[in-house]
């Protein structure tokens, strides 16, 4: 969808943009000039392949100021993007054949690293709060189970993982001998006094945990690719190796920035965090305004996730009819799981006037659309 907008705007079409997630705020001041600072000092050579010691014991320090407690040197790997952090965390757990369930909504990257691993993706739905039952999720676990994967704050629901919740995903984990990869990307952007609990809390020694974290949503740092993983030493000490020999390392004057950013002055991330509150509430009351569309409040990250199920459209279709027709450009429900292919993604990373122009746009054209049609049926009315 990216994409297509991209081309749909270098024609000259006003495109409205709600489809990456990607904070629309500028890196704050002083991460910026710490990295300005570290160039000029001269830090452009290789480091470590696990990290930079101040970063480390920085990203310690930040879980102990939580009350957890972490061996930086030992627990703790700095990589270019929390993405190659879980991919690395993949390749280090699982074996080919290997069965591996995500809560579903799912960023629809995990599925393809654990086909890239062997391994075979299995859903597990969720309602639309990412809420699920117990008993389902038993049901789910094969004799190859070996990884489950969550991801709260969610992309794409905005729900929480309750402490409940975590426990008895952690109590499974034990009971079946298979390790639980909790993707915190997200954790800093908590709603409403919802309370976000890390893995880390109910599994302190990492026995079966391999938390995934990084500094592109909370510090606005997407392009700067700096991500890392917190987990027992066998598995790090895995990832090192793989990092050796692939990306060598995140790099060194973006790890300096990344100091700055967990020790400095953290009053911009709470002003960020205040303004994606106030736009999500913008952004959900419109939804919700609209017929036949149910919006779920989210609790954390930057995202809705409405059902569109009444106009009867699969998500793809939906969604590429309403970036051609109106210039508003989303993610389709399907790529977060098959069983989400009635609902469309938005993000709230974006201003205020951009989200009222184009929610305005969205639901003017929604209401020359019929509702409960056959796609086919809908697509020759409008042509």
């Amino acid at each position: 969808m990216f994409e297509l907008a991209s081309r749909l705007e270098a024609e000259g079409k006003r495109i409205y943009h709600f489809e990456v997630g990607q904070p629309d705020f500028p890196t704050p001041e002083n991460i910026t000039n710490a990295a300005i600072g570290a160039l000029k000092a001269g830090v452009t050579k290789y480091v470590s392949s696990r990290g930079i010691p101040p970063l480390l014991d920085a990203i310690a320090d930040s879980y102990a100021a939580r009350g957890i407690g972490i061996a930086g040197r030992k627990n703790v790997i700095v990589a270019p993007g929390a993405k190659m952090a879980l991919f690395m965390g993949v390749l280090s757990t699982i074996d080919a054949g290997d069965d591996v369930l995500l809560l579903t909504p799912a960023w629809p990257s995990y599925r393809v690293m654990i086909r890239n691993a062997g391994g075979r993706p299995i859903d597990v739905q969720t309602d639309a709060r990412y809420t699920f039952d117990v008993e389902s999720l038993k049901e789910k676990i094969t004799p190859d189970c070996r990884c489950l994967v969550i991801n709260s704050p969610n992309n794409p629901t905005g729900g929480v993982l309750s402490r409940d919740d975590l426990r008895a995903i952690h109590e499974l984990a034990c009971d079946n001998d298979f390790v639980v990869f909790s993707d915190e990307i997200y954790e800093s952007l908590i709603y409403e006094g919802a309370e976000q609990v890390s893995m880390l809390e109910i599994d302190p020694a990492m026995e079966r945990t391999l938390v995934v974290n990084g500094f592109s949503k909370t510090y606005s740092m997407t392009g700067w690719r700096l991500g890392y993983a917190v987990g027992n030493s066998e598995t790090i000490g895995n990832m090192v190796r793989i990092q050796q020999n692939t990306t060598s390392c995140a790099t060194s004057f973006v790890q300096v920035a990344g100091v700055e950013a967990l020790t400095g002055d953290q009053t911009s991330v709470e002003l960020m965090r205040q303004a994606y509150q106030r736009r999500r509430d913008r952004m959900k009351d419109l939804f919700c305004g609209m017929d036949d569309i149910t919006c779920v409040n989210p609790l954390g990250a930057f995202y809705v996730f409405p059902d569109f199920s009444a106009y009867g459209i699969g998500s793809e279709e939906l969604a590429e009819r309403i970036l051609r027709e109106t210039g508003v450009v989303c993610t389709p429900g399907r790529v977060f799981g098959a069983d989400f292919d009635n609902h469309l993604r938005f993000t709230y990373a974006t201003a205020m006037k951009e989200i009222e122009e184009g929610l305005a746009i969205l639901e003017k054209y929604l209401g020359t659309l019929q509702r409960g049609v056959a796609a086919s049926a809908i697509q020759t009315a409008v042509s």
